[in-house]
């Protein structure tokens, strides 16, 4: 459906018709007054004639596109970037958690020899509590011995 509207632009009124909707047209013609205007400000009617003066308009307006524009594809790198480091930390991440279960298993079985050790000492009537208190005595003693340069 075209729709059609009035703008006014440097002062001239102007009709449109677009398949664009009316707010579109109204947002962009509004950014070309005020492109106009923004020249308009640097007093260059004296100096250039209203050909000049348009094509300087159209290549300002060109300058912001182009800027956009190279803004955008920046951005894109940047997200294609981030999109490759999601994936590698999710392959990561499964990788981890496909250990998980083993290190588990692997704490269990320690955790099992370990309490086999200490009841072995329990059988001989020496207490975890001297075991781990002889273990910890022992440990302090260790970091008094002077080591060689």
């Amino acid at each position: 459906m075209k729709n059609k509207i009035n703008v006014v632009i440097n002062g001239q009124v102007i009709s449109l018709t677009s398949e664009e909707s009316a707010e579109h047209m109204q947002k962009v013609s509004l950014y070309v007054d005020k492109k106009i205007g923004e020249l308009k400000e640097k007093n260059l009617s004296a100096v250039v004639d209203e050909r000049v003066r348009t094509v300087l308009v159209a290549l300002n307006i060109a300058d912001d596109y182009f800027k956009i524009r190279d803004r955008h594809t920046a951005l894109d790198v940047d997200n294609q970037t981030l999109i490759k480091d999601i994936a590698r930390l999710k392959e990561e991440n499964a990788a981890m958690a496909d250990q998980i279960p083993k290190l588990q298993a692997e704490l269990a079985k320690v955790s099992t020899e370990f309490e086999d050790f200490l009841h072995s000492f329990d059988s001989r009537g020496i207490g975890k509590e001297e075991i781990v208190d002889n273990d910890i005595v022992q440990l302090s003693l260790l970091d008094k011995i002077p080591r060689e340069a």
